[in-house]
């Protein structure tokens, strides 16, 4: 299944200054798209998303599933994904 994938400042010079790609995974969720990513753009883009320690992802991060939070998905990281759905990445961002 094709899952398109949007970096947004950090996270897209991450990912080489892409905008957006597309992800083909067989069962995809969240959590196997970040890890795809990750393959894909090496460890720096991987210490971004996931303590190196725990291996986990790091909370800061903010992880939208079609406009829609993933702590807000039943199923959090692990929520599955379906053909079309767009994942957009965003590092922490602070202002006043």
């Amino acid at each position: 299944m094709e899952i398109r994938v949007r970096g947004f400042l950090t996270l897209r010079k991450a990912m080489c200054d892409q905008s957006s790609l597309v992800v083909d995974l067989e069962t995809p969720t969240i959590r196997c798209v970040l890890q795809e990513l990750s393959n894909i753009f090496g460890e720096a883009f991987q210490d971004l998303l996931f303590d190196p320690d725990t291996g986990e992802a790091r909370s800061h991060n903010i992880v939208l599933v079609n406009g829609r939070h993933c702590r807000n998905l039943p199923g959090g990281l692990d929520s599955k994904l379906k053909e079309g759905d767009e994942v957009a990445l965003f590092p922490p961002v602070a202002g006043g």
